[in-house]
């Protein structure tokens, strides 16, 4: 997930989606640790189960990873991986690890695809929206029983429950993500209002928009042609207080709070306060930076771009409607079920999440480490201090074995309706249909 500028922010970003960002909610990590986290950064007893009960670990194991960063940072981020490998290896010296990159793109099928042959990975990467998906394929290993050893205490809740799945831990998490506004100070000034003062409603919100409107700037972005409803549809839709299903995964994303939120994208649209090409472009980033729009949503890696740019910007808060919420992934390492290797896989999975992985991979990433011991890193930089603060709350996206299907059906009835194709209460009943068949094919 380079060139500059828009550019730079999609090879940053998950295939939110985080990645492409960016795309999943979470509990905070903003704490500091005096349990067994603290004094044990890696939160490792001196031994492990295995080695405990006399199996020496050996043979090799496959490892896909992902473009984290940023071209330019690809060295440093091959140093923090290779830190965790001698790590391990310190240990366990009788295992090798081949470490792959794959792209984001195509990748869930790449995975299944190889897994199916049996010529798969050992451990992979997954974002929370694709947990109940592979393991309701029956692809993903349990990780409990290799986790006697592990400090569970020092992981947020939040993020081992974005690795959770009818009550099963499949994925141990390394990084989280959270969302925010970000604002251009001097377009603020410009509309006549306060850089310092920063709305925390929609309601604050509409009022500055009109102004940005009036004056021949966007507003905010809309990226619709990205397919992923993890940062459009979904936080507006959160805080307006509705959802794509419920706990018992009944289909409700068009009662009267999510009929609101198709309504409000569209008076949007309408108002001009999102761009005319937010049916079908991916990247509107470049028309911030341009000094185009107002505010964009955005995460830690816009906030390394702006920063590389030497941008000046002001940090503003997921808005609220009715409830405060905001997107934010949490990145996680799983080990499948046919792996030739799963106790040594599972014994590095540990490792890619200790403590002082953590700290390298994310500070060099600008995501949220998920253990608590692991905080410290942005203890000084205020910017980071806030994110972490909306980490608390920021959600993962829709947890359900049909998470990544239905993003695109959602997405063509939002801009359906953009287009002028259907009322907000069409796209809605439309979209909730194009879910629960989705949901009857099992």
């Amino acid at each position: 997930m380079v060139k500059r500028t828009g550019m730079l922010l999609l090879t940053l970003v998950l295939p939110l989606s985080i990645l492409l960002a960016a795309c999943g909610p979470s509990g905070s990590n903003s704490g500091q640790g005096t349990d067994a986290g603290e004094a044990n950064p890696a939160g490792e007893q001196a031994n492990s189960g295995q080695e405990a009960a006399g199996n020496k670990l050996s043979g090799n194991i496959t490892v896909w990873i992902h473009p984290y960063v940023a071209d330019e940072k690809k060295d440093e981020l091959k140093a923090v991986f290779d830190g965790a490998i001698g790590a391990f290896n310190e240990k366990h010296p009788d295992v090798k690890v081949k470490l792959e990159e794959i792209p984001w793109k195509n990748r869930e099928q790449k995975i299944l695809t190889a897994l199916a042959a049996g010529n798969g990975p050992d451990v992979f990467y997954q974002l929370p929206d694709q947990i109940p998906q592979f393991a309701d394929k029956d692809v993903l290993e349990p990780l409990m029983p290799y986790l006697a050893d592990n400090n569970m205490d020092d992981f947020s809740p939040g993020s081992l429950e974005a690795g959770t799945y009818q009550g099963t831990l499949y994925g141990l998490p390394i990084l989280q993500e959270a969302q925010m506004m970000f604002y251009n100070p001097d377009i603020v000034k410009e509309i006549g209002e306060d850089p310092a003062n920063v709305p925390k409603t929609w309601d604050e919100y509409k009022v500055w928009a009109e102004k940005a409107a009036a004056k021949g700037y966007y507003a905010r972005d809309f990226n619709g042609g990205a397919a992923c409803c993890n940062s459009t549809l979904y936080p507006v839709l959160w805080q307006f207080g509705g959802d794509v299903v419920d706990e018992s995964q009944n289909v409700i994303i068009n009662n009267a709070e999510g009929v609101a939120a198709f309504q409000f994208i569209k008076d949007m649209y309408d108002k001009g306060w999102i761009p005319k090409d937010s049916i079908s472009n991916q990247d509107q980033f470049p028309e911030y930076l341009s000094g185009k729009m107002m505010s964009v949503w955005g995460a830690g890696v816009t906030l390394s771009v702006l920063k590389t740019e030497n941008r000046d910007y002001v940090l503003g808060p997921p808005l609220k409607g009715k409830a405060e919420a905001s997107f934010g992934t949490v990145g996680m390492f799983v080990v499948p079920k046919n792996s030739k290797n799963k106790a040594a896989a599972a014994e590095f999975v540990k490792v890619l999440t200790n403590t002082e992985t953590q700290k390298a991979f994310n500070k060099l990433a600008n995501y949220i480490p998920t253990r608590k011991s692991a905080s410290s890193i942005y203890e000084n930089e205020e910017d980071m201090k806030k994110f972490l603060e909306v980490a608390a709350y920021a959600r993962p996206g829709v947890m359900s074995p049909v998470a990544r299907t239905i993003m695109p059906k959602i997405q063509a009835e939002i801009s359906a309706m953009l287009e002028g194709g259907k009322t907000p209460q069409q796209a809605a009943d439309a979209a909730a249909k194009a879910i629960q068949d989705e949901q009857s094919k099992g």
